[in-house]
């Protein structure tokens, strides 16, 4: 690599994930800090409060209520990480691209700011959004109610528990308005991507950030499918499966409509320029008097396996480990929710 490609890869990860080499640790650390830190806060606000407004009674053992708040800290981890993610891979994403990237857009800088700045009114309203869903969702769900069934509405515990789903609403609403953005950022994109018919690598790129989509979007769902084992999921639950993973199924293609329009255009291009030629080259050949040239007949053979390479280019970014990756990731996510009823009723069989 390049000392110029050294410096746009900096360039490009320094304006998606900040300045400081540290930070490429981000998602770890903030996954530690999370796990660790938001149970910790959780139980010490339960202390306080039993200390001073007495016990509360909820509809699950001790050892059920540590393993929630474990899944809670899991899933907020997973909501915060998977939007760096997100942003991580981009960085990696356009030093690929740099080779078939429009002169202008080769600096780095411009292309980063488009694919990963959602606006800001968008940013503010999306997380509103997701606050005003959570709230929504904590107050109005009898079985999230239930949970807390016997505290006021204004019990320090309880309304930890609100804020909680608050944050898993802003957060989700945050992760998918980023997955929204670049998936229209890398739409638009692969129009613009200068192609050439025999070096196909470079555009698999589009089709690897739908396999990270799908990989983040079914993590979230693997995620949220802890809580049927808990006793804590919510009435929403049993749709989200089919939410998360009709996402992770639009993630997968989306992102590569542009580039496959741009293939399809480009391919239509070069085979109505070797069908020209191989239609003056049969000219050629045969003569007018219908008698061979010397000399053209490999020609025109070279002309007829070129088309017929040609025609044989996927127009999809998507190679056989790509397709076969999302659907194994797919499939992962159908078996975390199975597994998770399959287990809640080994449980309750256990334990009734």
């Amino acid at each position: 690599m390049s000392v110029s490609q050294h410096t746009i890869a900096r360039r490009s990860w320094q304006r998606l994930v900040g300045a400081h080499p540290a930070r490429e640790l981000a998602v770890g650390w903030i996954w530690a800090a999370v796990v660790v830190g938001w149970p910790s806060i959780v139980l010490v606000v339960h202390v306080v409060s039993e200390a001073i407004l007495g016990p509360l009674a909820l509809p699950f053992t001790p050892a059920r209520f540590l393993w929630t708040l474990l899944a809670d800290a899991v899933l907020l981890g997973v909501l915060i990480s998977a939007r760096i993610a997100l942003r991580r891979g981009a960085a990696v994403d356009l030093l690929a691209l740099q080779p078939i990237l429009p002169a202008s857009l080769r600096g780095g800088d411009s292309l980063a700011k488009e694919i990963d700045d959602v606006a800001p009114p968008l940013r503010v309203l999306g997380t509103c959004v997701g606050l005003g869903g959570g709230l929504a969702m904590a107050t109005l769900d009898p079985v999230l109610r239930g949970l807390y069934d016997h505290a006021s509405a204004f019990d320090p515990r309880y309304l930890l528990f609100v804020l909680q789903i608050m944050l898993f609403g802003a957060l989700g609403a945050r992760l998918f308005m980023t997955e929204v953005h670049m998936t229209r950022a890398y739409a638009r994109l692969g129009e613009r991507v200068e192609l050439d018919l025999l070096d196909h690598a470079a555009v698999l790129v589009f089709g690897r950030k739908g396999l990270r989509s799908v990989a983040v979007w079914v993590l979230v769902s693997s995620a949220v499918s802890m809580f049927w084992v808990l006793d804590a999921a919510g009435s929403a639950n049993v749709g989200l499966p089919f939410v998360l993973l009709g996402i992770a199924t639009a993630a997968l293609v989306a992102p590569s409509l542009g580039v496959r329009r741009n293939l399809a255009r480009v391919k239509a291009r070069e085979l109505d320029v070797v069908t020209r030629a191989i239609r003056g080259e049969r000219h050629t050949l045969l003569g007018e008097g219908g008698s061979e040239e010397p000399g053209r007949a490999g020609h025109l053979a070279d002309l007829i396996a070129y088309e017929s390479y040609v025609r044989g280019i996927r127009e999809w970014p998507f190679d056989l480990s790509i397709v076969s990756r999302s659907l194994l990731f797919v499939v992962l996510g159908c078996g975390s929710w199975l597994g998770a009823a399959l287990v809640e009723r080994l449980l309750g069989l256990l334990l009734d």
